[in-house]
């Protein structure tokens, strides 16, 4: 029997801008300091972001920071993972925000329906605080099982803990790491949903994590991503589970979308290109060459003519470019 219903893990690096409205926002809701708890993992700020989080930590009995080096976001969403001790769990980004008395509604939700996985709505400001869009809502009354279900790896989701279990973030994927957590706990949940009830305010900023998506860890990062979810998948399903094959093949998808808009097509690197159809074709993926093909034709036929096809677009773009600049 769980005491606490909920934990909050909240990430935070250098954010002292941000730190003091995200946690009021946290405070501002119709629960009791018993029934819910504040993780504020602290990964190695170097502004006054540690003396505002001790500050909370002090005025608040259910604010627990916890300081570690910087090791990035995974490496902090698994420490408050290891010291969660909610029946449910959700992470909040400390540049974000959560509309006021909305925990309850939601964990009612949670607790009635016996809902495992709980996608409730964002809505996405930029920094001048206008709304740019809300999050789609998928047949908000439906309830699927994760294999089914559309997947969603911004931090506004809510998991039950005993979902979890063991599995954490992967600190070897540098930009996508939430895209393996949130697909591996899915995959064995029975009930999941989305709601309606508009809850998380999520900023819209350039994020250095975009940046480090183009470096060559973050390269190794998609790797490492696509290796992750096939031994998972393996170990977890049968060849025979279409649902589950169909499942990680979307997901995988997304590592190999990634690699070929990123790392391959920019510079029509070869090397790069050799080595994800060597990785695709030993583990059974090459189908999804097949897809990436229908977006940038001759992807899985040969490198040279996908090169002198996407050479053939740029020339063409630049030309229009050119044309439109030369109107009167």
């Amino acid at each position: 029997m769980f005491k606490m219903k909920l934990s909050i893990i909240i990430p935070v690096y250098n954010a002292e801008q941000y730190l003091q409205k995200c946690l009021e926002s946290v405070f501002n809701q119709n629960l009791s300091p018993q029934d819910y708890e504040i993780l504020c993992i602290n990964d190695g700020s170097t502004d006054a972001s540690l003396s505002i989080l001790n500050k909370f930590q002090e005025e608040n009995t259910n604010v627990k920071v916890v300081s570690t080096e910087n090791k990035g976001p995974a490496h902090a969403r698994n420490r408050g993972l290891e010291n969660a001790k909610g029946k449910y769990i959700t992470f909040l980004d400390s540049d974000d925000l959560i509309y006021p008395n909305t925990l309850n509604k939601i964990i009612t939700k949670l607790e009635e329906e016996r809902i495992e996985i709980l996608y409730p709505m964002i809505h996405f400001y930029d920094e001048k605080d206008n709304l740019l869009e809300k999050s789609k809502i998928e047949n908000e009354s439906k309830i699927n099982t994760g294999l089914l279900q559309e997947r969603r790896t911004l931090p506004a989701t809510f998991y039950k803990r005993e979902l979890v279990g063991e599995i954490r973030f992967p600190e070897e994927v540098l930009v996508g790491e939430d895209t393996v957590f949130n697909a591996k706990v899915q995959s064995k949940a029975q009930r999941v949903s989305f709601e309606g009830i508009p809850y998380y305010k999520y900023l819209v900023r350039p994020n250095s994590l975009s940046k480090k998506a183009i470096t060559e860890e973050g390269y190794q990062g998609f790797i490492n991503a696509i290796t992750i979810l096939d031994e998972y998948k393996n170990q977890h399903f049968s060849p025979e589970n279409k649902e589950a094959q169909q499942y990680f093949d979307k997901v995988i998808l997304v590592f190999v979308t990634r690699i070929v808009e990123l790392h391959i097509l920019p510079n029509l690197y070869q090397p790069k290109y050799k080595e994800l159809k060597k990785l695709l074709s030993e583990k059974g993926y090459w189908h999804l060459a097949n897809t990436i093909a229908e977006k940038y034709p001759y992807f899985d036929t040969s490198f040279s003519k996908m090169a002198r096809h996407q050479k053939k677009l740029i020339f063409k773009t630049k030309v229009y470019q050119l044309l439109q600049k030369l109107k009167p």
